[in-house]
């Protein structure tokens, strides 16, 4: 055991990089001594009562890319972030491919907290490349009170409170494994402004530096400064960069169970992972009011509530609503007009290989010919906007006749679908100042046009879009053509392998941006 002094010593000066140190230390425990455990509380998204999860995959050629993330509701902060931060990372993935084998990047998601208060979530990557493989692992916390996303620091009251959980980690090491207490002493290390320092035996000089999180007492003495502002907490998540506690979990004692990799163990015995137990007696001071609340969370039946309300009353879990942040991400909007035909089932399948949304601007006329059609678009989360009845020019019609036409459009759609087309569509382009006044909905233009209608070379038509097509870009086709949607493989294929998401019209632009009558091209800001 390490003496009271060298403890005392630890608790003011250890800090993520001494942990690190000694986790490269050899072990000494016998075979026949048993090896710290913990339970961690996870649990997959689909075994949350109530809760949903959606799955994405994508295999091409040059490499397979996956992940699942958990649906809170439309636009649920937390979903929302998760499957952006997915989304970016899969992007990085696919920019960095050499070309040589099929690499792959599987992402993952599950609940570690659940209540109306507070949502844990653990994000994983599992990176495989010609015969190495690498794995990342971290935590998000959504606080109602707040409505924002946090970073694991924000579970504790300060970074004292951090660096004391850092310290109970190392016991842990030195008990369940043997790293000899004689050792820390000159594994010292320090945060300071963001930077880490290996000052050696220098404790005198490492003790006169406060640790970036603190302030001025009143007696002169630094004192730490809460982490329960949200910013705090996130400055504290850059400076803590390659902390175990980034891939925490509560345990079924009440106390932590951090992940460790076997690499970093010596003498484990594990092969997957190594969790670590830091007891509840150990944390019991060091939480935050998030953290409490967080832990309640989790030890409630192992994180599961039948009668949990992650959702708004009446919206319930599903993926309808925004779950990408687009302003983070290469995205960009397929449309299509005039169908639904003959050729949108094809269409369809193609969307489906490479899990992507768009948007189809039906005629009204066309719908009760093609009701599976389109209960399919909606089933399978596309959009459906309104084309008009017939493919009328707005512009040549009266504001009684303008809204007859759209009316009796969103009518057919709603029918069949349940919904509302959310934008409309003039036919050609076309529109004037009283289309403006008369609709009630935004009128979506585009700042790509393949010219499919016109050329109807399917060559022609998938270059035009991949050469002008930029994020934030609505791309024009029709689906009434085959060779239009016999281009849509190409289109798929090269923007997904620059890292492009796609996502519907409603998705791409920011939130809160389409106005009713507002004429818009793209998602491009100035």
């Amino acid at each position: 055991m390490v003496p009271l002094v060298a403890v005392t010593s630890l608790r003011r000066k250890l800090s993520v990089s001494a942990v690190l140190a000694l986790l490269l230390l050899s072990g000494c425990h016998t075979v026949e001594e048993q090896p710290p455990h913990a339970e961690a509380l996870r649990t997959p998204p689909e075994d949350v009562p109530g809760m949903r999860a959606r799955t994405m995959a994508v295999t091409t050629e040059h490499s397979v890319v996956s992940y699942r993330f958990p649906l809170l509701g439309g636009g649920h902060p937390l979903t929302v972030e998760t499957r952006t931060a997915m989304a970016a990372r899969q992007t990085a993935f696919l920019e960095r491919l050499s070309g040589e084998g099929t690499p792959e990047l599987h992402q993952d998601a599950t609940i570690l907290a659940a209540s109306p208060e507070v949502v844990g979530v653990r994000l994983t990557a599992t990176t495989s490349s010609g015969g190495e493989e690498t794995f990342e692992a971290r935590t998000l916390w959504y606080d109602d009170e707040s409505g924002q996303i946090l970073p694991w620091t924000s579970l504790f009251r300060d970074e004292k409170a951090i660096e004391q959980a850092h310290l109970a980690l190392a016991e842990v090491l030195e008990e369940g494994y043997g790293m000899p207490g004689r050792q820390l002493p000159g594994i010292v290390g320090e945060v300071a402004g963001g930077d880490r320092k290996a000052p050696g035996n220098d404790t005198e000089n490492a003790a006169a530096s406060p640790s970036a999180d603190t302030a001025p007492s009143g007696d002169g003495e630094p004192e730490p400064l809460g982490l329960s502002d949200p910013e705090r907490a996130r400055e504290a998540a850059q400076r803590w960069t390659g902390s175990p506690l980034e891939d925490l979990a509560f345990s079924t004692a009440g106390g932590l169970a951090v992940r460790m990799d076997p690499s970093q163990v010596p003498g484990s015995g594990r092969t997957d992972e190594v969790l670590l137990p830091v007891s509840a007696a150990d944390t019991e001071d060091l939480l935050s009011g998030l953290g409490y609340r967080a832990r309640e969370a989790a030890l409630n039946d192992g994180g599961l509530d039948d009668d949990l309300p992650l959702g708004e009353p009446g919206d319930g879990l599903s993926d309808q609503g925004r779950t990408l942040d687009c302003q983070r991400l290469r995205c960009v909007a397929l449309t299509f007009d005039d169908g639904p035909g003959e050729h949108t089932d094809e269409l369809l399948d193609t969307l489906e290989e490479y899990d992507a949304r768009a948007t189809f601007y039906v005629l009204g006329s066309l719908v009760d010919d093609f009701p599976a059609l389109m209960e399919r678009m909606a089933e399978e989360g596309h959009e459906v906007g309104n084309h008009t009845w017939k493919h009328g020019d707005l512009a040549e019609m009266s504001g009684e006749e303008i809204e007859e036409d759209i009316g009796r459009t969103n009518e057919a759609v709603r029918e069949v679908t349940g919904s509302d087309p959310p934008t409309i569509r003039p036919p050609y382009g076309s529109l004037d100042e009283t289309v403006r006044e008369t609709v009630d909905q935004p009128l979506i233009l585009w700042d790509v046009d393949t010219l499919d209608w016109k050329n109807r070379d399917t060559g022609a038509v998938s270059s035009y879009a991949l050469e002008h097509t930029v994020p934030g870009s609505v791309v024009l086709f029709h689906d009434i053509h085959e060779s239009s949607v016999k281009a849509v493989p190409d289109v798929l294929a090269g923007l997904h392998r620059r890292g492009y998401h796609f996502v519907t019209v409603t998705d791409v632009f920011p939130a809160q941006v389409l106005e009713p009558g507002g004429v818009y091209t793209d998602a491009r800001l100035s």
